[in-house]
């Protein structure tokens, strides 16, 4: 595959399958992609929006989530659960099409350097299909910017949601492949392109 970013760039996925399943024998991404399938589930089954988020709030460390248990524990409880859930329910209500209360909820949130990819990390158990892991290295293969505000998160949403669109097919693909745990088209994307922006340095020796 052959992918647009938006800094005019192009990203080329080699050997995808393979580093789907190297990525699903590191242990925390591996009960993380367990987790964010359980929660699928629990949203269908008609678990609360509420209940769901307490559970992403722990497993948002599986994959090294910078929020210490300060953090979650403010995020966990009023007013900044209140915060959340709008900000779910806008994710929920919109998908990429966020309007401009996304950014300033985002801010509410916390003025933490690293709000962005925290906030990203539980969004991605919550919202798998919308919302991708947005560390440093990922947001700065894909904007080619180092930015850590709301405006980045809902950029990296925008081209997640388009490249979903735009190469769904050969992604559908990949994730019906993938036998370990089961994962969205969208999912895939998103874990190839932690891949390939900061993941091949736990391997050795892979094509990037």
């Amino acid at each position: 595959m052959i992918i647009d970013r938006p800094v005019g760039t192009t990203w080329t996925i080699e050997g995808a399958s393979e580093k789907l399943l190297m990525r699903s024998e590191l242990p925390g991404a591996r009960v993380f992609d367990l987790a964010a399938d359980a929660l699928r589930s629990a949203r269908k089954r008609g678990v609360s929006r509420e209940e769901r988020l307490v559970l992403a709030l722990p497993a948002s460390w599986l994959v090294n989530s910078p929020a210490n248990s300060r953090v979650l524990k403010r995020w966990a409880l009023p007013p900044d659960s209140d915060t959340w859930l709008a900000l779910l329910g806008e994710i929920e209500t919109h998908g990429p099409s966020f309007d401009t209360q996304a950014p300033s909820l985002i801010a509410a949130l916390g003025g933490e350097p690293c709000v962005v990819e925290a906030v990203s990390k539980i969004a991605a158990l919550l919202e798998p299909d919308v919302v991708p892991l947005m560390p440093e290295p990922a947001r700065q293969f894909v904007l080619g910017e180092d930015t850590n505000d709301g405006d980045a998160f809902v950029k990296m949403v925008n081209w997640f949601a388009s490249t979903v669109e735009a190469h769904a097919r050969d992604l559908a693909r990949l994730a019906q492949a993938h036998e370990p745990v089961a994962l969205s088209a969208a999912q895939v994307l998103d874990r190839l392109l932690w891949f390939d922006s900061e993941g091949h340095r736990h391997f050795v020796a892979t094509a990037k």
